[in-house]
């Protein structure tokens, strides 16, 4: 008798737990079709274009447990814009959701299509540049090359020689650059046998890469991240391998002292960074954007900071961000350098190429060295010591080893030591003058309306509206 009672307890206890998972599935089946009715619905609106209904529907299949129904609901829009021609449109809306799909892929085949028609267009400039972002993409070498041989062509039969010569010389073989070399060689140089006239061209350009060999090297000799400057505050490196900081210190974006064996230092709007030598990076001051996350950084050989944000790049040349920008930097790779501002960075790759997060910022070719962006303009540092703008350079800067900006001045280090400035803004004339007495400058960091300035003797001096807590500090400082 007990054992048939065990019996049926048993008995009881496997079908009580039968219901169990058959109510668990039939559940699971109930909110599963559901979510796929959702997201069924989603996508038969984006089909008709009901783009709103879409994302409604989208929005309620994802509070149900679905994944990427929005992302769904975006990719089949930026379909539909690519498929109008809003190529730009498209580019914007694949981007927006990363690593759905083939969302990368696809944000190439529209900046493809951006850069054919604006060839097709006339712009030649644009799709030349254009096209070189997207190399090795598809033919766009090719067609880069052919946008660069239609813009000498129009050089030279406008009469500008020197530069279509120079263009035609770094084409070859391109089509009939070289040919086209030769006869304005012969042209500039009233020389009548056209290979005696090339080679005295390319002499002169030989002399030019002298030149550029010199500042090079001066370059590589240059210690830099030894001074920054924020806002209102700057911080000093000392050989040691200590910091100090001094000035504003309302975010704590001076309170360094445990900031020990570093080998640089910058400074945002109000706060700082340290790179130390194991590669290990350490921050102080605000944190409101999440600029001074950056405990986790290793390998890392340079820091930069824009006015609310964090750069690190690896040895390995892979970036490293923290902070306000929501620029996609995924492809930011083989970096040597890199600048920021409060909207955006401008990138330097070991190839001498120039990345940009502003599609304005236009730098075709390789040969950069340096870089230096404003809310409004990038400049660009050519190898042979000119400087480049995306909206006009300053006139006649040459034999120039480094650039700096902060919102109101451009500068410019020389490789005699002087200072070229650039004023960016209206009522920054006075300080851009000053800024032109210093010399022997070795390094510079600008803040709103000071510099800070290390001189190639290691001695520190500052320029402009210098508060009063900083201008004493720099009184009894030592060579750095």
């Amino acid at each position: 008798m007990k054992r048939k009672q065990k019996l049926h307890l048993l008995l009881g206890l496997v079908i009580v737990g039968a219901l169990a998972v058959t109510a668990a599935i039939v559940f699971w089946v109930v909110e599963s079709s559901r979510t796929s009715r959702f997201e069924t619905q989603a996508l038969r609106a984006a089909e008709a274009g009901d783009w709103d209904a879409a994302y409604a529907y989208a929005e309620k299949a994802e509070a149900e447990g679905a994944m990427n129904a929005s992302s769904a609901v975006s990719y089949k829009r930026a379909e539909a814009a690519l498929k109008e021609g809003n190529f730009a449109e498209a580019e914007q809306i694949f981007a927006s959701i990363g690593a759905y799909r083939d969302a990368k892929d696809r944000v190439k085949e529209c900046r493809y299509r951006i850069a054919v028609a604006l060839e097709g267009a006339g712009d030649f400039e644009g799709a030349r540049d254009a096209f070189w972002a997207l190399v090795p993409y598809g033919d766009s070498q090719d067609r880069y090359n052919a946008c660069c041989y239609r813009i000498a062509k129009d050089l030279q039969e406008g009469g500008n020689l020197q530069d279509a010569f120079e263009a035609f010389t770094e084409l070859i073989p391109y089509a009939d650059s070289e040919e086209r070399a030769k006869a304005i060689a012969v042209e500039l140089t009233g020389q009548s046998n056209p290979e005696e006239a090339l080679s005295t061209m390319i002499g002169a350009t030989e002399e030019q890469e002298a030149k550029r060999n010199e500042l090079r090297e001066l370059r590589a000799s240059m210690q830099t991240g030894r001074i920054a400057a924020g806002k209102a505050h700057i911080v000093v490196l000392f050989s040691d391998g200590h910091a100090e900081a001094v000035g504003d210190n309302n975010a704590g974006q001076c309170d360094v002292s445990g900031f020990t064996n570093l080998k640089a230092v910058a400074a945002g709007y109000r706060h700082t960074l340290g790179l130390r030598s194991d590669g290990t990076v350490v921050a102080a001051g605000d944190n409101s954007c999440g600029q001074c996350d950056v405990g986790t950084w290793t390998n890392v050989k340079t820091v930069v900071c824009g006015a609310f944000d964090s750069f690190g790049i690896r040895e390995d040349g892979t970036l490293l961000h923290a902070g306000f920008l929501t620029c996609d930097f995924s492809e930011w790779t083989n970096l040597a350098l890199i600048a920021a501002s409060e909207t955006g960075a401008v990138g330097v790759r070991t190839d001498g190429t120039l990345l940009s997060t502003r599609a304005a910022d236009r730098f075709p070719g390789s040969s950069y060295v340096d870089a230096a962006l404003t809310n409004g303009t990038a400049f660009a540092l050519k190898a042979d010591g000119t400087v480049r703008s995306a909206d006009g350079a300053p006139a006649e800067w040459t034999e120039v080893l480094a650039i700096r900006n902060s919102a109101t001045v451009l500068v410019g280090i020389r490789l005699d030591g002087g200072i070229l400035t650039h004023a960016l803004l209206p009522g920054s004339e006075g300080f851009a003058e000053a800024l032109q007495k210093e010399t022997d400058v070795s390094e510079i960091a600008l803040a709103g309306t000071f510099a800070l300035i290390r001189h190639r003797d290691g001695s520190l001096s500052a320029c402009g509206d210098v508060p009063a807590q900083i201008a004493e500090f720099l009184k009894n400082v030592p060579a750095v």
